[in-house]
């Protein structure tokens, strides 16, 4: 070993050239003969946390774990090979677990009493917060890995401008598209293969757009899975920068979402909001909807046409229709509690015509506004009423004419037995009595119940018939 005080007290037989210079670099310097440190600065040291004359002398392998020696020593050994390369190990100490460093070697030549040993003078850089940085990193990126692969959505990353070419694609995309990671990584799959032939234009086009047409966007299409199931899925394409890159695109990543109970459902809806409108549009009866001032919101054809409407139906108030406008109010008040209601009311319409309706209206809530509107079918019942009141008036008639049938021919039998007796010599007056109150009862079972159907029905009035006689009037009773 040589002492430290033997390069102050003879200079020229310094075996390390530059040697104050070594010591002011702040990174770890040793200098190596034949596997031994005859030089260690500073700042060596501080690494290995020992003082020089503990490391000067000493085998720079003992240094370094027992574990991690072989690729070390090997380095060293092929020093010429390996000049332009670097390998980390942890440092040994004492009393801590240790540095990570980087060693960087290349050979020196020596002088004084190793001029003729090979040197190697070794620069070890303290790479600790680097690596514990990279080992942080590396278990975040575990962890969202696993997030990744638990999401149930595909996530696909692709090269910019390049997108046949895959660098990363999460587990789901076998439960999505029934192949396998492998099969896209290695290039023998494609999600354009499960792309549904009627979207597969559209789809190529839409990933060649990144990062030149399209920075972040989205289409839904159809897929083909591997087992021949059809599945809607929305796809969200969004570009990734080099951090500080004066954007230079890093990658393009795409979300693949299963929409499929979400389309199909739209895609009912659709059909069913079809339907409804042509119902709507085709009814007989006229099918509204107003806000609770009566201003119309929505009206159908036969609403227009019950209405006379040729303009702007917007401008019409449901409240002017009505004969009693109170009826609108007890409507409301009804709808208000329960929801929906039912009634039958007078309406003034087209050419200030008069007739009955009957009204069933349901409250909802403007899904823009969240004011309370008000639907309604109304059903023009004028018609149906008349041939009610023909129909009641039919059975009637015909009820009484069983009913008269019986008496009429008691008056016809006894005004024929009447006439007999008148002409009897003597007359029988006994007889002609009888026949008489006979005749009274019979007139009574006719006249009774025309008048109950007359006085239900019918309005009987005297007027003059403008010729100093009168006549009778009938008019029916509302």
């Amino acid at each position: 070993m040589i002492p430290e005080s033997y390069d102050d007290k003879y200079p020229s037989a310094n075996p390390v050239p530059f040697r104050n210079l070594l010591s002011m670099i702040t990174e770890g310097v040793a200098v190596l003969a034949r596997g031994r440190i005859i030089y260690a600065n500073t700042a060596l040291c501080e690494m290995a946390g020992k003082n020089r004359s503990e490391i000067i002398g000493c085998r720079f392998l003992d240094l370094v774990p027992e574990s991690e020696r072989v690729p070390v020593s090997e380095y060293l050994r092929h020093i010429d090979v390996a000049s332009s390369g670097a390998v980390d190990f942890r440092l040994e100490r004492h009393k801590s677990a240790g540095r990570w460093v980087r060693l960087h070697a290349d050979s020196i030549d020596l002088r004084g009493v190793y001029a003729k040993a090979p040197g190697i003078c070794c620069s070890l850089h303290d790479i600790t917060d680097f690596q514990d940085h990279v080992i942080e990193l590396q278990r975040d990126n575990r962890r969202v890995r696993s997030h990744l692969d638990a999401t149930e959505s595909v996530l696909i990353s692709f090269s910019p401008y390049d997108c046949n070419d895959i660098l990363m694609v999460n587990r789901y995309v076998e439960a999505l598209l029934g192949c396998s990671i492998k099969e896209l990584m290695n290039g023998s799959m494609h999600l354009f293969d499960f792309v549904h032939p009627d979207f597969l234009p559209q789809v190529m086009e839409f990933y060649n757009g990144f990062p030149d047409t399209y920075e972040n966007a989205e289409m839904e299409y159809m897929i083909v899975r591997n087992d021949r199931q059809v599945r809607w899925v929305r796809d969200m394409g969004n570009t990734l920068f080099v951090e500080r890159g004066r954007g230079m695109p890093r990658s393009i990543d795409h979300t693949l979402i299963d929409i499929t109970e979400l389309k199909n459902r739209e895609l009912e809806l659709e059909e069913e909001r079809r339907k409804l409108a042509s119902i709507i549009k085709n009814s007989s009866d006229m099918i509204y909807r107003v806000d609770k001032a009566g201003s119309f919101l929505d009206l159908n054809p036969a609403g227009k046409k019950l209405l006379g409407v040729k303009g702007d139906f917007r401008k019409l108030n449901i409240r002017d229709l009505y004969v009693n406008p109170q009826q609108r109010e007890r409507l409301l008040k009804k709808v208000e509690e329960k929801g929906n209601a039912q009634q039958l009311v007078k309406w003034k319409v087209a050419d200030g015509q008069e007739i009955d309706v009957v009204i069933n209206a349901v409250a909802e809530t403007s899904a823009h506004t969240g004011a309370p509107t008000f639907q309604g079918i109304a059903h023009n019942v004028t018609r149906t009423l008349e041939m009610q009141k023909l129909n009641t008036i039919k059975k009637i008639t015909g009820g009484l004419s069983d009913k008269i049938n019986t008496p009429l021919m008691t008056l016809s039998i006894n005004m024929q037995m009447v006439r007999d007796a008148v002409s009897a010599d003597p007359p029988d007056k006994e007889k002609i009595l009888e026949y008489i109150d006979e005749m009274e009862k019979a007139y009574t079972k006719i006249v009774t119940p025309m008048m109950l159907v007359r006085d239900k029905y019918w309005e009987i009035r005297e007027v003059s018939d403008g010729s100093g006689g009168t006549i009778y009037e009938i008019r029916e009773k509302k």
